[in-house]
């Protein structure tokens, strides 16, 4: 039974490979996303904090026209007293209680509001230096993103370069392989052409001072000379 709940997990965690590496691929455009929704976010905030804001003021406002009506009509009900309008001078304090109720209630309230009012002022700077610091990653994390895109490439190109040089190389390789055994044979074919003409033995007699039997032209000149009994001119 436990194998088979093995499969299952394996089965499921296979689901969510694909889902996984979607994310991976795309965590810089999501990081973005969330970013402009968190900004959308903010500014909601703020406008909420405005409304508290202005509902604190009309609040202030209020209490402070009721502690002015409460006061007024204490100077009125004293005034009504000292005249003997004891059942005016009642009317009067019914409506000054109710108003120091009213008074006292709205105080609280105006008390609660400033502490909201306090409490949201701090999370709003502290999610704006949050966001400052999520942008300032997105922003460092693109730079390495694009830095490795620029690697990525440099290697590409730098492995394509090394093997136009490879090749380059071996191109001049068989060209001076090839040039050196031109060389060869032609000094081949000169050294054969030599020996086939007589030319290395003769040179090699006549530097060993042996007469070889070819006639130059002065010994033709002085064979003349000897038959027709002319003297060699000195």
């Amino acid at each position: 039974m436990m194998i088979w709940r093995k499969v299952g997990t394996l089965f499921r965690a296979s689901a969510c490979e694909p889902a996984e590496k979607l994310v991976d691929a795309n965590a810089l455009r999501i990081m973005a996303q969330e970013i402009r929704e968190t900004e959308q976010a903010m500014v909601l905030a703020k406008r909420e904090l405005a409304g508290l804001m202005a509902e604190g003021t009309q609040l202030a406002r209020s209490n402070t026209e009721l502690g002015a009506a409460v006061a007024e009509r204490e100077a009125q009900a004293g005034e009504a007293l000292s005249k003997g309008e004891e059942a005016l001078a009642l009317e009067l304090a019914e409506r000054i209680a109710d108003d120091e109720n009213l008074l006292q209630e709205q105080r609280k309230h105006a008390e609660y509001l400033s502490e909201q009012e306090q409490l949201l002022r701090r999370r709003l700077r502290e999610a704006a230096r949050k966001l400052q610091h999520y942008k300032r990653e997105m922003s460092l994390a693109r730079a390495n993103q694009n830095a490795e895109k620029v690697i990525a490439h440099l290697g590409r190109q730098t492995a394509g370069l090394n093997a136009h040089m490879g090749d380059l190389a071996e191109s001049l390789e068989r060209i001076k392989h090839r040039q050196t055994r031109f060389r060869d044979v032609d000094e081949a074919l000169n050294t054969l052409d030599w020996e086939d003409g007589g030319s290395d033995l003769e040179q090699k007699l006549q530097q060993a001072g042996i007469r070889t039997g070819q006639k130059d032209a002065r010994a033709v000149l002085d064979r003349l000379r000897q038959r027709s009994g002319a003297t060699p001119r000195q």
